[in-house]
This record gives C-alpha cells, structure tokens and sequence, in this order.
C-alpha cells in the first residue's frame, strides 16, 4: 500500500476523512482504474482472477460506487425530489415512508424538501434545487405546475397537490368521491338525516373535493348538510372550529370531517366540552385511516386511501418515463373504501 492511500486509512484498512474512491481500490488491489469499473458492472467483461482482487481491496477500503456519478454519465441522476407540506403531521408520514420505501427499491435516491404552505414555492424551489433531478413529486400547496415546471423545465412534475386535477400533468390521486358516496349511503341506511362537515385548508383540493362530493350525495339522497366549520386539517385548529358544529339546538346525526386528524379533534371536544356522546348522539367519520384511527381510544369509521398502491404508482410513472416513446400525460385514481368501526350508530327514522 502506497504512503499516500495508507495515510487516508485506519488499521482496519477502511478510509477515515474521506471516502474511498475507484482510484484506490485499484492502487491497492494493482489493477487498472477501468478493471475496478468493469468488476462493479453487470455487464462486463473481467477475469474472474481480476475481479477478486478487486472485491478484495473494495472490502479493504469499505468502497462503494458512487451511483450518482454512475447515473449522470449515463444522463440520468436518479434523484428524485419530493417536495412536501410541512403541516401534514400524523397522515403524511404514512404516505411518505411508502413513497420513499418505493424509490428507494427501484433504485432511486430520494431527497425531501419540506415547504410550509405559506412559502414562497418558487424561490424555495431555485434556492434548493440546484443538481439535476430525475423526477419533481410535488405535494406542498405552495408550488403549482408552473412554479415546477419553471424550476425543473426539463422534468415532468408529477402533481399530488391542488393542481393534480389537471389534464395536462401526471397525477394521482384517491377516488375521494366513490369513498364518501359510501359513507352517505350507510349514513342514509343507518337513519342519518343531518350532516356536519368539518374542512380542511381553503388552499386544499382534497378539502373542495371531499365538501362537493358530501354535498351531492346528501341532496341526492334527501338529507341536509346542517353545518359547516375549517378546521385546517389540524388537531388545534379543528378542536377550536368543533363548538361551531355543536353549538345550535339541533345537533347533526353525523359530522364527517375531511380527515382523521380533525375527526380526532371533533371527538376529544365532544367527550371533554360537552354530554354529547359518540356515537349515541352525534356520529363521526374522517378520511385517511391513519395509524391512529383503530386505536381503542378512537376506533373511528373513516374512509382509507391505499398508500402503499399510490407510493407504487408513482414510482411506476418513473419508469414508464424511461421509455423515450411514452410522452402521454396519465392521471390515475387510485381505490379509496370505507371502513366501518365504532363511530357510527343508528338513528330512529
């Protein structure tokens, strides 16, 4: 081993303060640069007599090859950004975890950029996004399409925001609307007649999507939406927005809030604030089955979103992408299904 390359190693042979690069590998194993490449390809030709040496030395130094390199030589970064809301605190983290499971396993690097829905979206993007990327997965409300595509021009942004609606990018999204046509029908079977809604975020398309798609249902089967209050999709904001949904003489038979998390908030205020109980007086459904919505404490009735299906998907647009012939723009609905627990009583027609 040369002075130099035993210098930049400890006496386990891995290197410390820096990282071991092909070049080293080589010196130590006494082979050539483009040997250690040929080892580390799948497709090349090399002695199998070479390639242990190199194996060896590779082990010696803890070396890797740099993927990166590797892919930007090629065209390609395999960097893939996702850019996400910073308030989605308790949901976004199941869906996040699968998104990032899913690129990770097809070989991509994901990197995270975490913008309040406040931001400035564009100048957070030029300020950030400085490397070449291989996809843009937007999710933050503050980056529309033309925020993305004026920051990343030679990427297609993949939209998961207020904008995935658009017919001219790749989107996905839930069937929010089959999921809650469900819901009203068991709240019609069940003797509901009343309903309150509780929102999420003005900025929020699943919010409008969700209101407008409660609204049709209950006018076409005869019910009323008594009530309406925001509570941002937050715990705290909704907590304080539940005395607006209770507070009048007639109580609603059911309130469906635009997610758990807010549905939680509804519940806690009705079981500390008032006698009102769940679900003899008043039932409470929400959106997402997240983690917490079987917890014994809740058991909510909620309608679920198949994360890991959505994360997959994602990634498979990816993919497609590799095809130089496919240039077609394909928003997907994913399946969203009620789940049915303990929030929902009956009611006396």
């Amino acid at each position: 081993m040369s002075t130099s390359l035993r210098s930049a190693t400890g006496e386990s042979g891995s290197v410390t303060g820096k990282r071991a690069r092909a070049s080293d590998v080589a010196e130590l194993a006494g082979v050539s640069r483009s040997a250690v490449s040929r080892a580390f390809s799948q497709t090349a030709y090399i002695a199998a007599e070479t390639k242990a040496k190199v194996m060896k030395a590779a082990a010696e130094l803890n070396y890797s090859p740099d993927s990166l390199a590797s892919g930007l030589a090629k065209g390609r970064s395999n960097i893939v950004v996702l850019v996400l809301n910073q308030v989605d605190a308790i949901r976004g983290p199941s869906f996040h975890s699968a998104l990032v499971r899913s690129l990770q396993e097809s070989g991509r690097l994901p990197v995270v950029l975490n913008l309040s829905p406040t931001d400035d979206g564009a100048f957070s993007l030029k300020r950030h996004l400085t490397f070449p990327v291989e996809g843009l997965i937007v999710m933050s409300d503050s980056v529309s399409v033309d925020v993305a595509r004026h920051a990343v021009p030679y990427v297609r942004p993949i939209m998961l925001n207020f904008e995935r609606t658009r017919a001219d990018v790749d989107s996905i999204a839930a069937n929010d609307a089959a999921g809650i046509a469900e819901l009203v029908k068991y709240l019609w079977e069940t003797g509901h007649r009343s309903i309150g809604f509780m929102a999420g975020r003005s900025s929020s398309v699943s919010s409008k999507i969700r209101r407008d798609a409660l609204a049709l249902e209950i006018a076409r089967r005869g019910m009323h939406l008594a009530v309406e209050a925001s509570g941002e999709f937050s715990y705290d904001q909704a907590f304080k927005a539940a005395p607006a949904l209770v507070a009048g003489e007639n109580l609603p038979d059911a309130i469906f809030c635009a997610n758990d998390v807010m549905a939680f908030a509804v519940m806690d205020y009705l079981r500390l604030k008032t006698r009102h109980r769940v679900p003899e007086d008043v039932s409470i459904a929400g959106f997402d089955d997240v983690f917490m919505a079987s917890w014994p404490i809740y058991n909510l009735s909620t309608i679920r979103q198949d994360i890991d299906s959505m994360a997959a998907e994602v990634t498979a647009i990816l993919e497609r992408r590799l095809d130089p012939q496919n240039r077609k723009f394909e928003p997907r609905t994913m399946v969203a299904e009620l789940v049915l627990r303990g929030t929902i009583g009956r009611r006396e027609t």
